[in-house]
């Protein structure tokens, strides 16, 4: 999928899965995602070593591979914003929003006049370095600001609260839940079935339908996350780079363990 065709995909009513880039800090991660069937990659700075650097070689491969990818930045400021969007990521996801307030400024640094104030730099990543001179500024940055993807992660009992706020600013494409952080400001750190996180979550996705406002969330894996699937959920970033490649190694060890403990005449583990 093209990355310019995110939204209309989702707008179609498709589910979109993809996964966060953590550890990883090669360009090829991009392309293996790709090759995989990945629809999109989150690449995160919010929780990593990663330099903006980094951040650029990745998208630079994913652009590559047709590969949607997003940016999430440590925090909401400007540097972040313009430097993600300018190394040609195809939107952003901003961690803790909060308020109408956090929404004016994303779209501020995101968007070109005259919806937003977005720095000028043409020839570089986001054009592909071609020759700025050829390029007709004003048609460029009217499709810029209708692609690009903007994503409010709602992720604190605050977000919760200020939710009519956040989605009636109509600044942003989607909202991304964010269970571990929502569960922690809630006081049941890790417990994502706990009456409190499900009840919040499921008054965001209820709300985020009334504004007609596309929906994501993070999931560990399709078990955990077909409910959400179910419930309307449709951009789904399962696991991340570490932790699937964890999961996936652990899964294939213990049938060698068994194997080997047969072999052996020992009984395997049983699971309780």
């Amino acid at each position: 999928m093209r990355a310019n065709q995110i939204k209309s995909t989702l707008r179609k009513g498709e589910i979109l899965i993809g996964t966060f880039v953590m550890e990883f800090s090669v360009s090829s991660i991009a392309t293996l995602l790709a090759s995989a069937g990945a629809d999109f990659i989150v690449v995160c700075m919010e929780h990593t070593t990663f330099t903006i650097e980094t951040v650029g070689r990745i998208i630079r491969a994913a652009r590559g591979s047709d590969l949607p990818s997003i940016v999430r930045p440590p925090a909401l400021e400007r540097h972040f914003i313009s430097r993600a969007l300018d190394a040609g990521a195809s939107g952003l996801m901003v961690p803790r929003i909060e308020s109408r307030k956090d929404v004016e400024k994303i779209t501020a640094w995101a968007k070109y006049a005259p919806e937003g104030d977005r720095g000028v730099a043409f020839g570089i990543a986001h054009t592909d370095y071609g020759d700025f001179r050829k390029l007709d500024g004003v048609k460029y940055t009217k499709q810029a600001n209708e692609e690009i993807f903007i994503i409010g992660q709602i992720e604190t009992a605050k977000a919760v609260e200020n939710i009519d706020e956040i989605l009636d600013s109509g600044g942003l494409d989607a909202i991304f839940i964010g269970p571990y952080d929502l569960s922690t400001s809630l006081g049941v750190s890790g417990q994502l079935d706990h009456p409190l996180v499900v009840a919040s979550i499921e008054s965001v996705i209820a709300k985020a339908k009334s504004y007609d406002v596309i929906l994501g969330s993070y999931v560990n894996d399709f078990e955990s996350g077909k409910r959400w699937a179910d419930a309307g959920v449709q951009l789904i970033a399962c696991g991340n780079d570490a932790f699937l490649l964890t999961c996936k190694f652990a899964e294939e060890h213990q049938k060698f363990q068994d194997y080997s403990g047969r072999n052996r005449g020992i009984n395997p583990p049983v699971n309780s």
